[in-house]
């Protein structure tokens, strides 16, 4: 789709709601998985797609697209979710998610999956791959601008700061860093493993434009993809996302370990329901 923003936020609650039903058929497939990471940041990759982003689903390597670069790989399960609901990916394929010869394998690789810019692993690799992407498309007169969404626990990677470094010396202005600061990385809260506040004044110190919103509010994610698309000065934008782990079914989001999430038959079905019920309401 080319760039078109969605009026109304209705319209995109109804994204995100279907962005979450497809995490959770995908997690239900394997029992278990990075579920309430991608009901987590479902909103946020919602904004991306169907309001910021310039994109053509049906034309994956369209030279002008702006490019979106996962680089907290095992939210895969999330970007494909997204994907799926852009129509990158028909919907019929989620319930082969994990399995071999799939397109959608549990970590995000960009030789599977259409949309995919880079393969995910190692954390703090998708900030450095979004600078020379960044220069490249300068070099090339390019309009077109670079997504990266990154985690919390990666702001703690030497690579990260490497990386913001250099984005602010080649003023990379189409570099529109996301990060999901839900506060939980495997070891435990990200806060606690390795403290990275204040985050924003760290940003701002290193040449960045910073903003800060809830990460689920979807009016206030608009105003801060706005702002960063639309800000003045040649430095590189980053907009810092507080969301909620398990965003939409309550009962995940109340789990005190949510990770990496392992659910009974029943519980999936309690997880559907759910999320219909908050929808409704």
């Amino acid at each position: 789709m080319d760039h078109s923003p969605l009026l109304h936020n209705s319209e995109l609650a109804e994204r995100a709601y279907r962005v979450r039903r497809n995490a959770i058929v995908m997690a239900e497939v394997q029992g278990q998985g990075y579920i309430a990471q991608a009901l987590g940041v479902a909103d946020v990759l919602s904004v991306a797609y169907f309001h910021a982003m310039n994109v053509r689903p049906d034309q994956p390597d369209w030279e002008d697209r702006d490019r979106f670069l996962l680089s907290v790989g095992h939210y895969g399960i999330a970007h494909y979710a997204v994907l799926t609901e852009a129509g990158y990916l028909p919907e019929a394929e989620l319930v082969t998610y994990g399995c071999d010869d799939s397109r959608l394998p549990m970590s995000g690789m960009t030789s599977y999956t259409p949309g995919a810019e880079m393969s995910g692993g190692s954390i703090g690799l998708g900030l450095p791959m979004a600078v020379g992407m960044g220069l490249g498309l300068k070099r090339k007169k390019s309009k077109s601008f670079v997504y990266i969404l990154m985690g919390d626990g990666e702001m703690a990677e030497g690579p990260t700061w490497e990386a913001a470094i250099s984005a602010a010396h080649y003023q990379l202005d189409n570099i529109i860093a996301l990060v999901d600061f839900n506060k939980v990385q495997a070891d435990g809260p990200s806060t606690s493993i390795m403290s990275t506040e204040p985050l924003v004044q760290k940003f701002e110190a290193f040449g960045f434009f910073v903003q800060r919103v809830n990460g689920n509010d979807l009016a206030a994610l608009v105003a801060a993809f706005d702002a960063a698309r639309e800000h003045p000065d040649p430095k590189p934008r980053i907009i810092i996302c507080d969301t909620k782990m398990g965003s939409g079914v309550d009962f995940l989001e109340a789990k005190e370990k949510n990770h990496f999430i392992r659910l009974e038959a029943e519980d999936w079905k309690r997880a559907y329901a759910a999320l219909d019920a908050r929808t409704v309401a």
